[in-house]
């Protein structure tokens, strides 16, 4: 099983090689955002976050991302050098998903959900845009993997804590992943509960503290992640819609998001502002607020055809790389659609279906309960995708770190024999 899993790596990798080389670079407005980040960052001779993008700037963005952007273009001087990485840290997060399944479920579970994976269309597009999901998943994947292969090893669960802190600097979701693995120790392996929760949280610390540091020595802030929360939640006084709002007014006169002489405050202060603008107005309206939850739940899983758009033939604006189905109708159009729409219709078909077999696997796992098995990966989702949707409007790719989940539990239905085992009756894989 070990030498399939080598080689069909190895085909996946060349096969998003192909893609990346026979449709080339798909810009994207965030992918923009970061490449401009990282050439301020280069030409003032320091790492993101610079006081040239605190000051004058709304909110601390992905840091590790731009950062990597930025050694990338100074090292190459092009931007596909690091769409190559991103096509190899996409495969490997696959082998990832499969070694993760072994450890959770069984090896033909995983063997399915690698396979499921690998065959996503959704998948292979993503390695075309500079984004911050590839190399944040890989991270806390890997995190994952170390921490639940090695429970009782002080040294790698240090390190497993360190990788999720590096996820954190590319996209501040850590948090989420560190709590379901508490809530899992808590539930199920109580055993040397503090020590392992020492070692984690020890490395995930150590490396905050830091970036912290270093940020601090340049520019006079602590920063160690991404501050944006109340830069969206700003948004949400005033913005009646549950899904995100493209093209528009960023800083409305008369709005919470509204400082005036912007341009003169930094980050830090504007975030401050909108947290202490946003708290006072969720005090009066808390259920005003909560309605909105369910409809952006829905909104962020009702589809998932975002990197679709790397079939898209003329990508030169970034603003233009979206694809919009006639969702109400799209049955009598079907023939209407071009191809791009055709193959983001056949993706969401796949999307659906991959939802149904999760389910289809989450249920079974219940009837034979198998709590411990099924905990991790709906924790993860269930408890996730709340966490964004209550502090941030449900964007569809905002359920990417979910996703390698939602692939192993489908994988738990569609594999022939379900035959699970609990890590420590597990003694041997294939």
């Amino acid at each position: 099983m070990q030498g399939s899993y080598r080689k069909l790596i190895l085909l996946f990798f060349l096969f998003l090689l192909a893609v990346l080389a026979i449709f080339g670079y798909t810009p994207t407005n965030d992918g923009i955002g970061y490449i401009e980040y990282a050439e301020t960052c280069i030409e003032a001779g320091e790492p993101y976050p610079c006081l040239g993008l605190i000051k004058g700037y709304p909110f601390i963005w992905n840091i590790g991302v731009i950062n990597l952007t930025a050694l990338f273009l100074k090292t190459f001087h092009s931007i596909y050098p690091i769409l190559v990485f991103f096509c190899l840290l996409k495969a490997l997060t696959a082998l990832l998903i499969a070694k993760i399944s072994e450890l959770v479920f069984n090896s033909k579970v995983a063997f399915a959900a690698l396979i499921l994976y690998i065959l996503y269309p959704n998948n292979w597009g993503e390695v075309t845009t500079v984004n911050s999901e590839t190399p944040m998943i890989f991270l806390i994947l890997l995190a994952f993997y170390i921490i639940l292969k090695n429970s009782e090893n002080i040294r790698w669960l240090f390190l497993g804590g360190m990788l999720m802190a590096l996820a954190n600097w590319f996209r501040p979701i850590a948090l989420i992943f560190l709590g379901s693995l508490m809530l899992y120790y808590i539930l199920f392996e109580r055993k040397n509960i503090l020590r392992k929760t020492v070692g984690i949280l020890s490395g995930y610390i150590l490396i905050i503290f830091l970036f912290g540091i270093e940020s601090y020595s340049r520019t006079g802030y602590f920063i160690y992640q991404a501050e944006s929360l109340w830069f969206n939640m700003a948004e949400a006084t005033y913005e009646t819609s549950v899904r995100p709002h493209y093209n528009t007014e960023m800083y409305p006169v008369g709005t919470v998001r509204y400082i005036d002489n912007m341009h003169d405050k930094t980050a830090i202060e504007c975030n401050q502002i909108w947290k202490k603008r946003s708290l006072e107005w969720l005090k009066n309206n808390k259920l005003n607020y909560l309605s909105k939850v369910p409809g952006r739940l829905l909104y962020m899983y009702f589809t998932d055809i975002d990197n679709m758009t790397f079939l898209i033939k003329d990508k030169s604006k970034a603003e233009n790389n979206y694809i919009t189905l006639p969702y109400r109708n799209i049955i009598q159009r079907l023939n209407g659609l071009n191809y791009v729409q055709t193959a983001a219709f056949i993706c969401m078909v796949l999307y659906y279906a991959l939802l149904l077999f999760a389910l289809w696997g989450t249920i079974k796992l219940l009837a034979r309960k198998r709590f411990k098995n099924a905990f991790l990966p709906l924790i993860i989702i269930i408890g996730g995708s709340l966490a964004i949707v209550l502090a941030i409007h449900g964007e569809t790719r905002f359920k990417a770190p979910f996703m390698p989940f939602i692939f192993m539990l489908a994988a738990t239905s569609l594999s022939e024999k379900l035959s699970l085992k609990t890590k420590s009756q597990q003694t041997t894989t294939d």
